[in-house]
């Protein structure tokens, strides 16, 4: 009777089906592939709307803003003080009471 139960010794062996499967290593190299070929899409197209020119603004004609006086890179706080006082906050606000009363009627 000792002889119907297997040995504690003998390991079940796999069928012979399953040795030298290469279909995981297949599908993980593809979907590695597709991943690859996303990014690859996502950086060209980043790189395609980065170089694309902005849109006309109108009124954004000229370079800089005319209520902001011309300023130096100075980090002295006697400068930085300076160009405070000399910059005109009245101009500054009569441009964004414009702009909000054109977005208003827009609306």
């Amino acid at each position: 009777m000792d002889q119907d139960q297997p040995s504690a010794n003998s390991a079940p062996q796999p069928p012979a089906s399953a040795r030298g499967s290469s279909g995981p290593f297949f599908g993980i190299i593809i979907v590695i592939a597709l991943l690859m070929l996303g990014g690859w899409y996502f950086w060209q197209q980043s790189n395609v709307e980065s170089t694309a020119d902005l849109p006309l603004i109108p009124g954004d004609e000229v370079s800089g803003e005319a209520w902001v006086p011309p300023t130096s890179n100075s980090d002295d706080a006697a400068a930085i003080e300076t160009e405070l006082e000399a910059m005109d906050m009245s101009s500054f606000e009569a441009m964004m009471n414009a702009d909000v009363e054109a977005t208003d009627a827009a609306l």
